[in-house]
């Protein structure tokens, strides 16, 4: 095990760095300029004194240097539009971005487990179609639109749910406040891998029902239920993590868009608009977070098949 993890500890920090440096070189090709300087009428003397202090009238590669420098020595750089450490940005933030996205990951586990083995114990019953039919929707419909939809619904229409912000303006913390602020984004965030995860559990229950140890336990007298959550299960939930540690990257890169839709005060929306305004250090510090956490949780992934399938070996 203990080399498996060197290994794979080598191969995430290689992974970091060229998603890093391609994220660095992407920002200098593509067009526009620092939110700052976009002003055409800006003084040019005012622009070059501006680039001056940024160093943007350095060289791409001297650019890059200097901030691969700074990062190694743990130094992430200040915003240039915030003029604030981007650590600090980031960290006020995450705990939001944290919130969203774990709730949008059990809501997937819970509801996507529950509705693909409810399906799977009855095949081509009602209420199996039904599932299947709403999975489907699911899969087909956008997150952005269904957000749309979502907000025009429950907050403009019917006025039940808080469609932008994260808790009432001026009022103190209320977890009920809290809460309606989080239903819409985690639920439309949590849609699509919810109906993906459904679809995988129901064909993997039905595929391991049917194998020949399933027939051995029953034939052996083993009550339903503990061939269900003994022998069913146990192998069900190798595709089940599979499904879980891919839906990971999807929860993060989908809040970005989700968050900027709800308004909410996340790093995925604080990216988005470092990303309009060209502001290159806080880009590259929320995607080391992002790519760090993205890596983390799949290596927990790789680990949990060894726990649960002890033919796994590293």
């Amino acid at each position: 095990m203990f080399p498996y993890l060197i290994r794979q500890g080598a191969a995430s920090l290689l992974v970091l760095f060229v998603v890093l440096s391609g994220t660095f070189f992407l920002i200098q090709a593509a067009p526009g300029s620092l939110g700052i300087l976009a002003d055409p009428n800006l003084d040019p003397e005012v622009r070059a004194t501006v680039e001056r202090s940024y160093g943007l009238d350095q060289p791409v590669l001297v650019q890059y240097a200097q901030w691969l420098g700074r990062m190694l020595q743990g130094d992430l750089s200040s915003s240039f539009n915030f003029q604030r450490p981007v650590l600090e940005m980031i960290l006020e933030r995450l705990p939001a971005t944290l919130l969203l996205g774990i709730t949008a990951l059990v809501l997937t586990v819970v509801i996507g487990f529950v509705a693909g083995v409810t399906a799977a114990r009855f095949p081509g019953s009602p209420l199996d179609q039904a599932l299947s039919f709403l999975s489907f929707v699911g899969l087909a419909t956008p997150s952005f639109w269904l957000g749309i939809l979502l907000i025009l619904l429950f907050s403009v229409r019917l006025g039940w749910l808080p469609g932008a912000g994260m808790q009432t303006v001026g009022s103190e913390f209320s977890l009920l406040d809290r809460l309606s602020y989080l239903v819409l984004p985690a639920v439309v965030l949590a849609s699509t891998n919810t109906a993906e995860l459904m679809r995988y559990i129901r064909s993997s229950w039905l595929e391991n029902m049917h194998q020949d140890y399933v027939r051995t336990a029953r034939s052996k007298g083993l009550p339903e239920r503990q061939v269900q959550l003994k022998h069913i299960l146990r192998n069900a939930l190798i595709p089940i993590l599979t499904i879980v540690g891919l839906s990971l990257p999807r929860l993060v890169g989908g809040a970005a868009v989700i968050e900027a839709l709800f308004a909410w005060p996340g790093i995925g929306s604080m990216a988005v608009n470092a990303a309009i305004g060209r502001d290159t250090p806080l880009i590259l510090g929320v995607t080391l977070f992002v790519s760090a956490a993205v890596i983390a949780s799949n290596l927990l992934i790789d680990l949990l098949y060894g726990w649960i399938d002890p033919r796994i070996r590293y």
